[in-house]
């Protein structure tokens, strides 16, 4: 499995509305769009992806849980770049979730293109200075809006998070993804993992996994990614 998970969940149940934003931001950076297929087409059969290696892709998932659209994207460290963009076309939140090694985890919750709140269960892992580290305490009333529990039950997760800092992370997400009626098995993947692993072992216990798609794009000459 990938050693880094990454997820940008937005907060909406318009699910083409976060499909012309993500084309929109890769447009507008120059990639040009060359795919839109069923996720599930192309994890069974790779000969569905873009022949050639010089193309980016994406997944976009059904709504699930309580109105969540998760994007996962080629490179991990493009993520809160997509994040970022996709709150500001949008108007909505986009919380994103990464997990490193199974081990140490955390997010960022975008608002309007503005980073409102960050969590990591071991902020030395993500800061360089105490000043910085001190900026992934994580504030549960940041999240408020999103909440399907009470405050005090995801403060409480985010106290035992930090307490079992490099224990296995699952139980912390879920944790997360509880409090915000958002489906752990949305949050615990990646990219990557859809096309390493089994999608007969996946599938069936991702919402709408019908509707997932997979957007491909031709990179732009001399250009991998989106921060390049």
């Amino acid at each position: 499995m990938p050693d880094y998970y990454i997820s940008a969940n937005v907060r909406t149940r318009d699910t083409d509305s976060v499909l012309r934003a993500v084309r929109e931001i890769f447009a507008g950076r120059g990639f040009a769009p060359i795919a839109d297929t069923r996720a599930a087409a192309v994890v069974e059969d790779d000969d569905a992806l873009p022949p050639g290696t010089d193309w980016y892709g994406v997944v976009v998932s059904g709504a699930s849980g309580c109105g969540w659209v998760s994007v996962y994207v080629d490179d991990w460290q493009d993520s809160g770049l997509l994040s970022c963009a996709l709150s500001e076309i949008l108007g909505v939140l986009v919380l994103e979730i990464w997990v490193a090694e199974n081990v140490h985890w955390g997010y960022t919750l975008f608002d309007g293109g503005v980073v409102t709140d960050r969590f990591a269960d071991a902020p030395d892992q993500v800061a360089d200075t105490p000043d910085e580290a001190a900026q992934y305490a994580g504030r549960a009333d940041a999240l408020s809006t999103l909440l399907v529990q009470p405050p005090d039950a995801l403060r409480a997760a985010l106290e035992t998070a930090r307490a079992q800092a490099g224990e296995f992370a699952g139980p912390g997400v879920d944790a997360l993804a509880a409090a915000v009626g958002l489906p752990f098995e949305h949050v615990f993947t990646g990219y990557d993992f859809f096309f390493n692993d089994d999608p007969e072992d996946y599938g069936p216990s991702l919402e709408q996994w019908a509707e997932f798609r997979h957007l491909a794009f031709q990179n732009p000459p001399g250009r991998e990614t989106l921060a390049d």
